[in-house]
C-alpha cells in the first residue's frame, strides 16, 4: 500500500512540473508574439512616416521648380513687352512707319535659348565648366550666340543689352550648398556676371532618399555685352547634375 501511495503521489508531482513547463512556454511564446506585433507596427509607422517625407519632399522640389519657371516665363514676357512698347515710342518719335520689331525697322529679333538633353549630358569636371549645350532651335530669330562644342563657350553675335538666363538641376549629395556662375571671359579671365548659391539643410529622414538631393540653381539679369564677347556657365567642381533635369541658358536682345 505505501508503494502504491508513494508511486501515485510521485506521479502526480510529474504531472504538475510538466504542466508549469507547458505553461512556461505557453508564456514565452505569447511574449514573443507580443514583441513581434508590436515590432511590426513600429516598422509600419516607420516606413509610413518614410513614404511621407519621401512625398513631401518631392512636392516641395517640383513646386519650386515650378514657380522658377514661371518667374522666368513673367520676367521674359515682361521685358518683351517693354522692349516693344520702347521700340514703338521710338518709331514715332522718329516719323518712322513700318513694322516694328525688336532691332527697330524690319530686322528680325535676336535671341537665343539652349538645353542640356540626355544625348549632349556631360559630367561637370575639375574645371567646374558645364557643357553638353544644344541649342533648341525653336525661337526662329537671329542668333544671339554661336556656341562651341569643344570649349562650352558662347560667342556673343551682336553689341547690346541682353536679357540673360540660366537654370541648372542639381543632384548633389556631396554638400548642402550648390553654386551657379554666368561669367564673361576676358583677358583669359573668368569674369562673374551673374551669381547663385543655395544652401540646403539636411535631416536623417530627408537625407535617406534621392528626391533630397536634388537641387535647383537659376540665375537671370541684364547684361551689356560686346560682339565677340565669351559666355561660360561654371559652378563648383565635380558637382553632378541630374540626368533627366531641366537645364537651361538663354538670352535674347533688348537694346
Amino acid at each position: 500500500m505505501v508503494n502504491g501511495e508513494c508511486a501515485t503521489t510521485m506521479h502526480r508531482i510529474l504531472q504538475r512540473r510538466k504542466v508549469r513547463k507547458l505553461r512556461f512556454v505557453w508564456a514565452f511564446m505569447a511574449m514573443v508574439a507580443l514583441s513581434l506585433a508590436a515590432c511590426s507596427a513600429v516598422f509600419t509607422a516607420w516606413t509610413w512616416r518614410q513614404t511621407r517625407d519621401l512625398s513631401q519632399s518631392f512636392k516641395t522640389l517640383q513646386d519650386r521648380l515650378d514657380e522658377v519657371n514661371t518667374q522666368r516665363k513673367a520676367i521674359v514676357q515682361l521685358l518683351m513687352e517693354k522692349r516693344e512698347l520702347l521700340v514703338g515710342q521710338r518709331v514715332k518719335r522718329d516719323g518712322k512707319s513700318g513694322p516694328v520689331n525688336g532691332n527697330g525697322g524690319n530686322k528680325r529679333k535676336v535671341a537665343s535659348q539652349f538645353e542640356i538633353t540626355k544625348e549632349s549630358f556631360q559630367k561637370v569636371g575639375s574645371d567646374g565648366l558645364i557643357r553638353g549645350w544644344t541649342d533648341s532651335d525653336q525661337l526662329n530669330m537671329s542668333k544671339a550666340v554661336k556656341y562651341n562644342v569643344d570649349r562650352g563657350t558662347f560667342t556673343v553675335e551682336k553689341t547690346g543689352v541682353y536679357f540673360l538666363y540660366c537654370q541648372v538641376l542639381f543632384n548633389e549629395n556631396q554638400t548642402q550648398v550648390v553654386k551657379l556662375d554666368v561669367v564673361v571671359l576676358k583677358g583669359g579671365q573668368q569674369l562673374p556676371k551673374l551669381q547663385c548659391r543655395e544652401g540646403y539643410g539636411t535631416t536623417p529622414a530627408a537625407g535617406s532618399h534621392q528626391f533630397h538631393f536634388l537641387k535647383p540653381c537659376q540665375v537671370s539679369g541684364l547684361l551689356r555685352l560686346e560682339r565677340g564677347a565669351e559666355i561660360q556657365a561654371v559652378t563648383g567642381q565635380s558637382y553632378s547634375l541630374n540626368t533627366n533635369g531641366k537645364h537651361y541658358f538663354g538670352l535674347f536682345k533688348v537694346n
